[in-house]
Order: structure tokens, then sequence, then C-alpha cells
């Protein structure tokens, strides 16, 4: 009895997970910009600013390649 509760414990758990995954594969709208890519460096401070008063989203400076300067890029709800 306990192996049969516990296979359906685990099958049960398969469930809920690849409901949970199937769920926000779709609910994700997320989008992702970079904010003015030519400037020479990223100020977090100005870049936050502007992803928030602009889009409502959430900043951080990102360097695309090791030794590159980082851009500021913001993603939001599209």
């Amino acid at each position: 009895m306990a192996k049969i509760s516990c296979s359906y414990f685990l099958v049960l758990m398969l469930v809920v997970s690849v409901f949970s995954v199937v769920e926000k594969a779709k609910g994700d709208g997320s989008c992702t910009i970079i904010i003015d890519p030519k400037a020479p460096s990223c100020d977090i401070i100005q870049c936050r600013l502007s992803c928030i008063t602009d889009y409502n989203g959430l900043a951080e400076c990102i360097a695309s390649k090791i030794g590159s300067p980082p851009n500021c890029v913001c993603t939001y709800d599209c």
C-alpha cells in the first residue's frame, strides 16, 4: 500500500510541475530593450530611472561581452 501511495504522490507532483511550467511559459510576457546603446558606460541610477519612468520595468547594467562596457538593459511587461 505504501508503494502505491508513493507512486501516486510522485505522479501527482509530476503533473503539477508540468502544469506550472506551461502556465509560466504562457504568462511570461516580458520584453527586453537596451536603453541608449551608444552610451560609453552604464550609469545604474540613470539606467533604472529611465527604465522605470519609460517602461515601468526593471533595469541593470550588463556587458554583452567580456571586456566590453556594460549597457543598460531594461526588462518590462510587453
